[in-house]
């Protein structure tokens, strides 16, 4: 890691770069870097210098991937290119100086530029005179950015003309007040925490973006530690101005909305403002969407459709990473007094997002040394459901080697850099109320102080004596997790560091009950003082609100014991997610292997709808084309039916079949049903030897071309999953898998392929003549009868690929970028004809992967399972089957739902409204 010199020097050369608009080159970084040392920096040695050229340098290999726009073209014209050279650009430019200072890397910041230019172009023309109402959407990375994108998008649109700027930054009085601390900084340029403490005015000296350009200003009518409340919107104050933009950060609550509304009214007697309004919603999907009806809309719902109709001009861009509530909002509601909805029917923007950004990919697209699913012993003290009163009777074991894990990781931070110590910070997240967080933090302090006295009295002796059982237990941690990381940095070294800091390591309770006293507390320090406290070691403990939008500055640990079964409220609640400059490998999360295996599932089916999208914008295709392709995808299905399940017993969905897969990954494990599909499976394979033709396959698959439709439908009238299974249960009133009845309606039904899948496991014969090695399953959980299997998946990446045909595969190839993974969806484009993938599934006894809660399958009566897959269409081709309504539906039972799915209410014991 660099010294505050060589930080220096850095920044230096980074500034050069921007305002020169200069190549990255080695030697005339290094040319300039001597120079400007020799006369500013003489105590940097030359090793000293050409680290940090050689840094400078390593971060131009950061490359920005995934983005796109789907916008529609009736509702769109181009202004920014004849209005771009008259303007000054003053915010911009020195907003790309802030984060320069930040260390942000040169392409990423010039990326970010033309991103949020390319934004504020479709936010629309501030100096347009005529009404217009425009709502859009920009997608990004759970922690990759999103703030520092859309306070991009806000000082350029403050450039172009944009001159009331409203933020709803979150529900919570944390979020509120981490987002408008943010602005301060960002765009506003003063500390608002200043306002209304008897401040000298000439004290509330310039931060953040006003240091780069003094003459930086802004109107704000809400503080660090103030929420727009009905005092002021009561109090007819000064606001706005035709040269001055004013800035409003609010939290996500009618009330407050409201507010603002009520006041906008008054200052335009009852009117609507000419002024161009743009009002950026942070985490659009929670609360926003309408739940309600068109005639009766959701409180939230309908404060923000109010506040946006108070301007002649205004634009809403919703802000998320989970972006499925927004794409089910009906594009066609329209309300008498307050418009439109807010479905994205303008524009939908994916944001790029750099190359050393690690997300969901990075953690759960395969296996990863720093996810640990060893949490059982806290389930056993504290199970996953659990009501308000439960107690936490001891530390488990697990969380306590976390904690260690935190400290230990905390000293070699602290140790790579020769500077002062850097934030880091642990989440434990383990129950969703907050009695039992405040239960768990008082078992963690006392632990903490436990560990800080072990490290003060015992490891600082450099003696042989013979270690207690936590210091023992410490160094344990360290040999088992972090020797190979910390090389060269020896454990000696480490213990002198956690000697040095541990007396400064704290533990604080975030929840909607500490909020009021949380927040006196910090206006109660200085600004050297808060600073000094946010520089701590941190552990925070909480629920739901560390879980969505409140950002952890240098999380190192997190233990996470949830299981948020939908894939909206999962996304979220992963905090660990985002950049992790200079110790990406000391990063450790703790998680319940049901939980892993569902991030898994959630990183497959966001990447095939991304990849969707992507392919839609080449087809030109609107964000109305692309909300109904998302809700006839197999992946969102059980986002539509939980979103739909709250009054209804059976509940309805449309899915297109075609180009997507189908996986049996919920069977029924009752010995005659294990039997029948056998017996169905052997019956099929038997045709297909008899009458099929044999093709090739990549891996060597038994594989049959040319089996008719009738086979097939045969199979599924024997073939058994769980009954309530989403697709392969039973359809109401009927004794065969939902989709059976499908099948003849898809592209090239008359002729199946059949692939028999084998595997590593034990021989077993799949029909009389023909055995295979079985396909080894370890993780599954058993509820009652119904077997799920480990992140509701069945087939794996080289399964399909190993299933095509060797020319198939070879196109398949082909068509890949250069260094690019085969991806599900992209292989999926290469089946040429309806596939019947044909699995034998046994676990292997004894492994340790194999699920608690999980059954043991023998070779002697092994769970036969399935996968359909479906040639893929043109999009044009899609889209007008879905415009068309030419899908098929399925049916979920709210009752299997519930218990199987784990569908449960992630939600603080405490309604948002009391914080308003």
């Amino acid at each position: 890691m660099l010294t505050e010199n060589q930080l220096s020097l850095k920044r230096t050369l980074k500034q050069q770069i921007i305002d020169n608009n200069i190549r990255v080159d080695y030697v005339s970084l290094m040319d300039s870097a001597v120079a400007f040392s020799d006369i500013f920096l003489r105590m940097l040695t030359p090793h000293q210098i050409e680290n940090v050229v050689s840094e400078l340098t390593k971060e131009e290999e950061v490359v920005l991937t995934g983005g796109g726009t789907v916008y529609d073209p009736n509702t769109f014209r181009r202004w920014i290119r004849q209005r771009r050279g008259q303007i000054s650009h003053d915010r911009w430019s020195a907003y790309e100086q802030l984060l320069a200072s930040r260390d942000w890397e040169v392409n990423v910041i010039e990326d970010l530029k033309e991103q949020s230019e390319e934004v504020v172009e479709l936010l629309g023309d501030p100096q347009d005179p005529s009404d217009w109402a425009r709502r859009g959407l920009l997608l990004g990375e759970v922690q990759s950015g999103k703030t520092a994108t859309y306070i991009g998008i806000l000082n350029k649109a403050i450039d172009f003309g944009y001159r009331l700027i409203i933020v709803i930054g979150g529900h919570t009085n944390d979020l509120r007040r981490q987002t408008q601390g943010r602005l301060d900084t960002d765009l506003i340029g003063y500390d608002t925490s200043r306002i209304g403490k008897n401040v000298r005015p000439n004290a509330r000296d310039a931060i953040g973006i006003a240091k780069f350009n003094e003459s930086i200003r802004a109107n704000t009518l809400t503080t660090v530690d103030g929420d727009f409340n009905k005092a002021k919107a009561d109090a007819g104050l000064n606001w706005i101005q035709d040269t001055l933009p004013t800035v409003v950060v609010i939290k996500k609550n009618s009330r407050v909305i409201q507010n603002v509304t009520n006041y906008i009214r008054q200052q335009t007697n009852g009117g609507r403002l000419d002024l161009p309004l743009v009002l950026i919603d942070d985490e659009s999907d929670w609360g926003t969407p309408n739940t309600g009806s068109e005639t009766d809309p959701t409180q939230v719902n309908h404060a923000i459709r109010g506040l946006l109709g108070t301007s002649r001009r205004s634009s809403y861009l919703g802000i998320t990473a989970t972006p499925f509530a927004n794409i089910f909002i009906d594009h066609l509601t329209e309300h008498d007094e307050i418009g439109q909805d807010l479905f994205p029917a303008d524009y939908i923007r994916v944001m790029n997002t750099p190359s050393n950004y690690h997300g969901i990919d990075h953690y759960f697209d395969g296996p990863s040394s720093s996810v640990r699913t060893d949490v059982d012993d806290c389930m056993m003290l504290l199970p996953v459901k659990h009501k308000k009163a439960h107690r936490m009777t001891a530390l488990p074991d697990s969380l306590g080697d976390a904690i260690i894990s935190f400290y230990l990781g905390t000293a070699i931070r602290s140790r790579r850099r020769d500077s002062a110590l850097p934030s880091s910070s642990m989440l434990v997240n383990v129950s969703r109320f907050n009695d039992v967080q405040a239960n768990v933090r008082d078992l963690i302090v006392r632990f903490a102080d436990e560990v800080h006295d072990c490290i003060v009295s015992e490891l600082a002796r450099e003696s042989g004596t013979r270690l207690s059982p936590l210091g023992q237990r410490i160094v344990d941690v360290w040999s088992d997790s972090f020797v190979e990381a910390a090389a060269p940095i020896a454990f000696s070294s480490v213990l002198s560091e956690l000697v040095s800091i541990s007396h400064r390591f704290r533990v604080e309770l975030v929840n909607s009950a500490t909020a009021i006293s949380r927040a006196k507390h910090r206006r109660m320090l200085t600004r050297e003082q808060k600073a000094d406290e946010d520089s701590r070691p941190t552990i925070f403990v909480g629920g739901d609100v560390l879980a969505r939008g409140l950002t952890l500055e240098g999380l190192l640990v997190s233990y996470f014991v949830r299981e948020p079964r939908t894939m909206d409220t999962l996304m979220q609640m992963g905090r660990w997610f985002g950049y992790r400059p200079g110790y990406a490998d000391l990063v450790r999360i703790w998680m319940p292997n049901s939980t892993r295996a569902d991030f898994e599932w959630s990183a497959e089916t966001s990447a095939e709808l991304r990849e969707l999208l992507v392919e839609m914008r080449a087809k030109e295709l609107t964000p109305r084309d692309f909300g109904l392709r998302v809700r006839a995808h197999p992946g969102t299905f059980g986002i539509v039916a939980a979103n739909k399940l709250q009054s209804a017993e059976l509940v309805a969905g449309d899915v297109l079949l075609e180009g997507n897969k189908f996986e049996s990954y919920y069977l029924d494990v009752s010995s005659d049903v294990r039997r029948a599909n056998r017996e169905a499976a052997a019956e099929l394979l038997g045709q297909a030897i008899d009458v099929g033709q044999t093709r090739d396959t990549f891996t060597g698959y038994h594989a049959w071309s040319g089996i008719g439709l009738e086979e097939i439908e045969k199979f599924f009238a024997k073939f058994r999953a769980d009954s309530h299974d989403p697709f392969f249960g039973y359809a109401p009133g009927r004794e065969y898998p939902q989709i059976a009845d499908k099948l003849g309606g898809v592209v090239g039904a008359e002729a199946w392929d059949v692939v028999l899948i084998h595997g590593d496991g034990d021989s077993v014969e799949a029909t009389p003549g023909l055995s295979i090695g079985s396909s080894i399953r370890n993780s599954m959980t058993l509820h009652g009868t119904t077997i799920e299997l480990g992140n509701r998946r069945l087939a794996t990446g080289s399964n399909l690929v190993g299933a095509l045909t060797n020319e198939d595969r070879d196109k398949l190839y082909a068509s890949l970028p250069v260094g690019a993974k085969v991806g599900e969806a992209r292989a999926l484009r290469y089946f040429a004809r309806p596939t019947l993938l044909i699995y034998f599934i046994t676990t292997t006894p004894g492994d340790g992967a194999v699920a608690s809660s999980g059954p043991t399958i023998s070779k002697d009566d092994p769970l036969v399972s399935v996968v359909l897959t479906f040639p893929a269409l043109e999009p044009e081709a899609a889209q007008v089957r879905v415009k068309a309504r030419k899908l098929q539906k399925f049916w979920v039972n709210r009752v299997w739902w519930d218990s199987v799915r784990g569908y449960v209410d992630d939600g603080d014991d405490i309604d948002v409204e009391e914080l308003a």
